[in-house]
C-alpha cells in the first residue's frame, strides 16, 4: 500500500499508509487537527553496490545478480547478530588451535634431552625467534 505524507494545520507532519480505496477519505492528525496532503519526493532504492563472490570469486553487481548469485550458490544474507557471532566462534577456534599448538610444542620440548633444550636456550638467548605461520 502507498505511503502518503501529511501535515495538520497546527504544523504537525505525519505519514499514513492507505489503501487506494482510501486516497481521497480526509485525514486528521493526532492533535485533532484536519490534515492536507503533502507532495513528498518518492522513495528510490539504490541498487547493490558491486563486489566479488567470496565462493565464486566472481564480480556481482546489481540486485537481480545479487539474487542470482545466491541461488546458485546456496548462500543467503546473514541475519543481524549472525556475523558477531560467526566472529566469536571464529576468535574462539583460533584460541583452541593456539593452545593446541602451545601445548603439542611444550610436550615436544619436554621430550627433548637436556643438552638439546640447553642448546634450544641458549639459542633462544641469543635471539632466536620462532614464528607459527598458518596458511
Amino acid at each position: 500500500m502507498p505511503l502518503y505524507s501529511f501535515r495538520c494545520r497546527a504544523g504537525h507532519d505525519f505519514d499514513r499508509i492507505l489503501s487506494l480505496a482510501k486516497f481521497d477519505t480526509p485525514q486528521s492528525c493526532d492533535c485533532g487537527e484536519p490534515a492536507a496532503r503533502v507532495i513528498t519526493a518518492p522513495a528510490i532504492r539504490m541498487d547493490y553496490p558491486g563486489y566479488t563472490c567470496p565462493v565464486t570469486g566472481e564480480w556481482i553487481e546489481g540486485r537481480k545478480a545479487h539474487r542470482e548469485n545466491l541461488a546458485k550458490t546456496g548462500c543467503r544474507i546473514l541475519e543481524p547478530g549472525e556475523t558477531s557471532a560467526v566472529v566469536s566462534r571464529q576468535q574462539s577456534s583460533e584460541a583452541a588451535l593456539d593452545a593446541a599448538i602451545d601445548s603439542t610444542t611444550d610436550e615436544l620440548i619436554s621430550k627433548l634431552s637436556t643438552r638439546d633444550k640447553e642448546r634450544l636456550a641458549a639459542e633462544m638467548d641469543s635471539g632466536l625467534s620462532a614464528e607459527i605461520v598458518r596458511t
